[in-house]
């Protein structure tokens, strides 16, 4: 009988120790993206999980866009912001992203493949990398997608 207490006794302390699964500090992985490459006038549609132990995760998402061409070209707007909606407090939840194709495409003036005729454009090739600020000002770890071309045109 008193090693069932002990048992019970050690199984109520370890549980009542043991930490919460949820961090003050948000927690965001890439739920889905839905292309690798993104069309001319296409969108880029990003979903991030989060988890939050305050579920205040309602402040801003940052975003920059990494380019990986090996040309070196002037880029438009390469890290930018956006605001979330306000909605009920949640430990845990999804952020949607709906980039259109003018946010999401990186070269000002993208260089011309060689040899190609007619003339065809260097599509962009870009990792995204996300960021998740909550209202307490806690920001998550940066992750990043993997590639993602976006075709061009002039």
């Amino acid at each position: 009988m008193k090693k069932l207490l002990l048992i019970a006794l050690a199984c109520v302390l370890g549980l009542a120790c043991s930490k919460d699964k949820y961090q003050t500090k948000p927690q965001i992985t890439i739920k889905s993206i839905n292309t690798d490459v993104v069309q001319v006038g296409g969108n880029l549609d990003v979903i991030l999980s989060y988890t939050d132990k305050q579920g205040d995760v309602d402040d801003s998402v940052f975003i920059q866009k990494v380019r990986l061409n090996s040309r070196v070209v002037a880029t438009i707007r390469d890290s930018f912001g956006y605001p979330i909606p306000v909605f009920p407090a949640n430990p845990k939840g999804d952020i949607e992203i709906n980039m259109d194709y003018e946010t999401v495409k990186s070269a000002i003036n993208p260089p011309i493949v060689q040899g190609s005729n007619p003339v065809v454009y260097e599509s962009d090739t870009l990792i995204f990398k996300f960021a998740v600020k909550d209202k307490g000002g806690n920001l998550s770890d940066t992750i990043s997608s993997g590639k993602v071309v976006v075709l061009r045109i002039q």
